[in-house]
């Protein structure tokens, strides 16, 4: 698979543009791509940038989005449609990163292919919800303990 073929597939399924970055260290993560190089992720970023600004080997077709992060990658249709109407599931998110074992990742990664949800980051906050609402008990006690500590003081 190509740089550019991988940072297609990447977007489509994140569904929300990003740097040249953040698009070659998935990719090499998920070894959708592979380097040789000293630096894949900037050698990846950088293909990505050129096939974009050169227009040459830009298939499938990628585009610069701007936004409120800098200059970022996106699909065709979000450079029209973002500046015209928002799309508005996106409006309401916040990001969240977060490290997690690899073991939980490809868990992740097969309740994405169980499509529980439309995209890997709607099925992320779905699992997220259903576990809040399991342990809010607990999460109701240890706040009621610490509101209890300062009660004390």
């Amino acid at each position: 698979m190509t740089s550019q073929e991988a940072a297609h597939k990447i977007l489509d399924e994140i569904g929300q543009p990003l740097s040249s970055k953040e698009i070659a260290k998935i990719a090499l993560d998920r070894r959708m791509v592979s380097s040789i190089a000293q630096d894949p992720i900037q050698s990846h970023a950088q293909t990505i940038e050129k096939n974009i600004r050169d227009d040459i080997y830009n298939n499938p077709k990628l585009v610069f989005v701007n936004s409120s992060r800098g200059r970022l990658i996106g699909l065709p249709v979000w450079d029209s449609v973002r500046s015209c109407a928002p799309d508005k599931r996106i409006i309401n998110l916040s990001e969240l990163r977060a490290h997690v074992p690899t073991e939980l990742l490809e868990k992740l990664r097969l309740a994405e292919r169980a499509k529980l949800k439309n995209s890997f980051d709607e099925t992320v906050s779905f699992i997220l919800t259903k576990g809040l609402s399991i342990l809010s008990p607990e999460i109701k006690k240890g706040l009621m303990e610490q509101l209890d500590s300062l009660n004390s003081l």
